[in-house]
C-alpha cells in the first residue's frame, strides 16, 4: 500500500497492530531520514511495542547478525524491527534485495514491524511479481535523501579531534538515528575499523579510505585542500601541524604567524633551512607550495618538481640542467639559483652531482657552473681545459659564472701614466700589456702557447725588464707623509686589473707606479724599501704559493689555488679600506718583493746545460749561487746569483708546489707599487678653460680636470664618445672634440671608464675674437 502522508502511514500501522494477526510482518518503507525517524519516534509511545536495533545484535567483528536480529521479533508480542535496511546497504543492493524477500515472507506468531529506508524500488519490484504482497508492505512518499559518504579510518589517531564512531557496531547505530539535518551538516561519516574501503566495495554508500589527519586538515583548511597531497608529510608532521594551527581560522594566517607573511617566504630560507629544525623547514616547504615563489622563477621550478622538504635543496641544486642554454629565461634561472645557493648551507653531495652532470650539455656545461664551490671551479677548469676555448669565448664565459675571475682577467693597460719609460722605450709599454694578457690566460688555460714561449726565452737573453724603474727609485721619490706601507709578498703584476677593480667597488682611489724588482727576484733580495717605510707585512699569498697545505702541483695540475689567490688580495684590501676609514693613515702604499711564475711551474724542464755549475739550484731551481757569471745566453749573473730568464730550472732542484719565483722572467720581476686612498666625498670636475676658441682645421681642444687621480675619463658629447688623454698627471685629461665645430653651448657628460659619473658640464665654442665687458655679457 502507498501511503500520501505520515498520518495515513501512522493509522494503516496502527490497524495492523490492532488487527487479526496474519502471521507476517509489516514491512514499511520511508524514502528520507526525517520520515524514518518520526515513524520510529511515534511507535516509541506505544508501550506494546518491542524495539529491536539490528546495531544491539553483531558479531564480535562488529558486523551485523541479521539472522539473530530477525528471529528475535518472530515470537508473541509486538515488536518493531529497524536499522536492517541501513546495515544491508553495506553490503549492496543484492544482498539488500535477497533479505527483503526473505522478509516479506517470514512467518511470525505476534506482530513485527521492520522499519526499512530507501527501499520503495525494491518493495514495488516484489509487489508486482506478486500483487497479494501488497497487504505486507507499507509505502511511504517523500522526498529522497542522499546517502551520507562513510569514510573508514585505521585508527583514532586518523581521526584527531573529529566525531568518529569507534566500531561498525558504533557506525551501524549511528546509521539508524541518522536524520537529513545530520546529513546536511556532516555528509560524511567516519569510522574506526580494521576493515578497509576496499572490503565495502559492493556497498550502496560512498566508501572511502580516511586520508587521516590530512583529511581533516585539508577538510577544515581550504588552502591545504587546493594546494596539498597527503604525501606532502608523514602522519606525525600532519598530527603536528594539526596540533599547532588548532587556534588559526586559516593556513595563511598560521604561516604569517610564524614568518611574518605568506608574500616572503622565499627570503625565509636561508634562515630556516640553515637553522636545521625540521619542523620549521618543513612548515616552510609546505608554505611554499600552497602560496609559491612568484617573484622567483627558479624557486618556483624547484618548488614544482619537489615532492617533500628534504628534496627541495636536491631541485634547487639540479633544476638548471633541465633548462636549455638557448631558454630565453635560462640567465635569470641561473642567476636566481646562484643566489639561493650562496645563500644555503653547502651540500656537497649536491654540488658534486651537479658538477658530474653538466657534461650532458657538453661545452655549454660551463654556463651552468658558478663560483660558488670549490668543485665547480674545479669543473670549470678542467672544462677549460678539455674543450680549448678561444679567448673571446674563455673570456665570455668567465664573465658569465665567475666575476672575480674577471676583474683579474680584465687587461691591464701599461701607459705613460702608471709605467715611466725614456721616450726610445714607450713601445715596451704595450709589450707589456699584451704579454700580461697572455700570461693570464695561459695560466687559467694551464698550458703554454708556443709563441708566448719563444718571446719568454727571447726576453730572457734580452733582459727588457730593465728599461723600467727599480722600485728604490719610485719609493725614493715619494711623498710619505701620512702614507703607511704595506709589504704584500708576492703580489706581481698579473693582480691589478683585479685590485684596481676591488679599488673601485670599495670606494678607493688609487695610483700605481710599475718598477722592477732586484735579482735574484727573492725576498731577502728585495727588502730596500724598509728604508722608506715602515711596513705591516702581508705573507699570506706567498705562503700559499710556496707551502699549501690544500693545493699541489704534483697533486692537480689545474689552478685551482688561483681563486683563493684572489681571496687573499680582497681579504687585504678590505682590511686596508678598514683601516684607512679609521683614520690610522691616510693612504695606504702596497709594495711587493717580487712576482711569481705560473708557467714556470708547468713547464717542467731541466735544461741539461746547468751541469756545469756547482750547486744545486734554490727556490725550485730558478736561481743557483755562483762564483761567476756562467755565461749563458738566458742567465743573468747578478750579486753571486746565475739567475734563470726562462722557464727552465737549474739541474737537481726541487719541483715548486704552485708557483716559483727567483727568477728573471717579467711576471717574476716587473713589480708594482700600489698607492691607495679613500675617495673623497666631494669629488669635483671642471674644464679648465670652459670657453674654447675654435680654430678652422683643428678639433676642438679642451681640458679635464679633477682633484681625484682618473683612471680612463671620458666625455659623452652629442652623442659621441671621447677618450682621454692625460697631461703630465691623472688629474688633467685633454680631449680632441673632433664632431663640435659650431659656434654655441653644449654639455658633456663625464664618464669613467663605463661608468657615468653623473656630472654634467657646460663649455662653450667661440669663433674668432669677441669682447665681453667686466659682467661676462658679449
Amino acid at each position: 500500500m502507498v501511503c500520501h502522508d505520515l498520518e495515513k502511514c501512522f493509522d494503516q500501522i496502527g490497524a495492523y497492530l490492532e488487527g487479526t494477526i496474519t502471521g507476517f510482518p509489516l514491512l514499511v518503507n520511508t524514502e528520507n531520514f526525517h520520515d524514518y525517524q518520526e515513524v520510529l519516534y511515534r511507535q516509541k509511545a506505544d508501550n506494546r511495542v518491542t524495539f529491536v536495533a539490528v546495531s544491539d545484535h553483531t558479531f564480535s567483528n562488529g558486523l551485523p547478525d541479521f539472522q539473530t536480529a530477525i528471529d528475535s521479533i518472530r515470537g508473541d508480542g509486538c515488536f518493531l524491527l529497524h536499522g536492517m535496511s541501513q546495515s544491508l546497504m553495506l553490503q549492496g543492493e543484492y544482498a539488500l534485495d535477497e533479505k527483503i524477500g526473505e522478509l516479506i515472507n517470514l512467518p511470525v506468531h505476534g506482530y513485527a514491524i521492520v522499519l526499512l529506508c530507501q527501499c520503495g524500488a525494491i518493495l514495488e519490484k516484489y509487489r508486482k511479481r506478486d500483487i497479494r504482497l501488497e497487504n505486507r508492505m507499507l509505502l511511504l512518499e517523500g522526498e529522497k535523501t542522499q546517502l551520507p559518504r562513510i569514510q573508514v579510518a585505521a585508527s583514532k589517531e586518523e581521526c584527531a579531534d573529529s566525531h568518529y564512531d569507534n566500531g561498525l557496531q558504533k557506525l551501524l547505530a549511528h546509521l539508524e538515528r541518522l536524520t537529513d539535518l545530520d546529513i546536511e551538516k556532516h555528509p560524511t561519516i567516519t569510522v574506526v575499523t580494521g576493515f578497509s574501503a576496499a572490503f565495502f566495495q559492493r556497498s550502496m554508500y560512498s566508501v572511502l579510505q580516511s586520508t587521516g589527519v590530512y583529511g581533516v586538515l585539508t577538510e577544515r583548511y581550504l588552502e591545504l585542500a587546493g594546494n596539498t597531497e597527503k604525501a606532502y608529510g608523514s602522519d606525525d608532521q600532519w598530527k603536528w601541524l594539526l596540533k599547532v594551527m588548532k587556534k588559526s581560522r586559516s593556513f595563511s594566517d598560521y604561516i604569517s604567524e610564524v614568518f611574518y607573511s605568506t608574500a616572503t617566504l622565499a627570503a625565509q630560507l636561508p634562515e630556516v633551512y640553515g637553522a636545521g629544525d625540521e619542523k620549521r623547514i618543513w612548515l616552510l616547504w609546505l608554505g611554499l607550495k600552497v602560496f609559491g615563489a612568484p617573484a622567483n622563477p627558479y624557486l618556483t621550478i624547484a618548488l614544482s618538481n619537489s615532492q617533500n622538504s628534504s628534496d627541495l635543496v636536491h631541485h634547487i641544486y639540479q633544476d638548471l640542467l633541465d633548462v636549455s642554454k638557448s631558454d630565453e629565461q635560462f640567465e635569470q634561472l641561473y642567476t636566481e639559483r646562484k643566489s639561493l645557493i650562496g645563500k644555503l648551507p653547502e651540500n656537497l653531495p649536491e654540488v658534486s652531482r651537479y658538477c658530474k652532470n653538466i657534461g650532458r650539455h657538453g661545452k655549454n656545461g660551463v654556463y651552468y657552473l658558478t663560483d660558488a664551490s670549490e668543485q665547480e671551479k674545479m669543473t670549470f677548469l678542467q672544462a677549460v681545459d678539455n674543450y680549448g676555448f678561444e679567448d673571446e669565448e674563455l673570456n665570455q664565459v668567465i664573465k658569465h659564472g665567475f666575476p672575480e675571475l674577471a676583474l683579474y682577467m680584465k687587461k691591464f693597460v701599461f701607459d705613460a701614466m702608471n709605467t715611466r719609460l725614456s721616450e726610445k722605450d714607450a713601445e715596451f709599454r704595450d709589450v707589456l700589456t699584451d704579454y700580461f694578457q697572455q700570461y693570464k690566460v695561459q695560466k687559467i688555460r694551464n698550458r703554454i702557447d708556443d709563441d708566448f714561449l719563444e718571446k719568454v726565452n727571447r726576453f730572457a737573453e734580452e733582459r727588457p725588464f730593465y728599461k723600467l724603474q727599480p722600485r728604490s727609485s719610485i719609493l725614493s721619490g715619494m711623498n710619505k707623509k701620512g702614507a703607511q706601507g704595506y709589504f704584500f709578498d708576492a703580489l706581481g703584476v698579473e693582480y691589478l686589473s683585479y685590485i684596481l677593480g676591488k679599488c673601485e667597488q670599495y670606494g678607493l682611489i688609487y695610483k700605481v707606479d710599475i718598477a722592477h724588482c732586484e735579482l735574484p727576484s727573492i725576498t731577502v733580495r728585495n727588502k730596500e724599501f724598509l728604508h722608506y717605510f715602515k711596513t705591516k707585512d702581508i705573507g699570506e699569498l706567498d705562503e700559499l704559493k710556496h707551502h699549501s697545505a690544500v693545493y699541489d702541483y704534483e697533486k692537480t695540475k689545474y689552478p685551482i689555488h688561483i681563486f683563493e689567490e684572489l681571496g687573499i688580495i680582497d681579504k687585504e684590501l678590505r682590511n686596508i679600506r678598514k683601516q684607512l676609514v679609521e683614520e690610522d693613515s691616510e693612504k695606504a702604499v702596497l709594495i711587493s718583493d717580487h712576482g711569481a711564475s705560473r708557467l714556470a711551474v708547468i713547464y717542467e724542464h731541466e735544461d741539461k746545460s746547468m751541469l756545469a755549475l756547482e750547486e744545486n739550484g734554490e727556490h725550485s731551481g730558478r736561481c743557483c749561487p755562483s762564483e761567476e757569471d756562467p755565461k749563458i745566453p738566458q742567465v743573468t749573473y747578478e750579486d753571486g746569483y746565475a739567475v734563470l730568464g726562462n722557464y727552465e730550472r737549474f739541474k737537481g732542484s726541487r719541483k715548486a708546489n704552485l708557483e716559483v719565483h727567483g727568477g728573471a722572467s717579467l711576471e717574476e720581476v716587473v713589480v708594482p707599487v700600489i698607492t691607495i686612498a679613500l675617495r673623497p666625498e666631494d669629488v669635483v670636475y671642471y674644464f679648465v678653460e670652459p670657453v674654447v676658441k675654435f680654430k678652422v682645421g683643428q678639433p676642438t681642444a679642451i681640458q679635464l680636470f679633477c682633484n681625484i687621480p682618473m683612471q680612463q675619463p671620458r666625455l659623452l658629447v652629442e652623442g659621441t664618445f671621447y677618450e682621454g688623454v692625460f697631461d703630465k698627471d691623472q688629474n688633467h685629461a685633454n680631449f680632441s672634440l673632433t664632431e663640435q665645430k659650431k659656434a654655441k653651448k653644449y654639455q658633456a657628460l663625464v664618464y669613467e671608464g663605463n661608468t657615468n659619473t653623473g656630472v654634467v658640464l657646460d663649455f662653450e665654442i667661440e669663433r674668432g675674437t669677441k669682447t665681453r665687458d667686466l659682467f661676462g655679457k658679449k
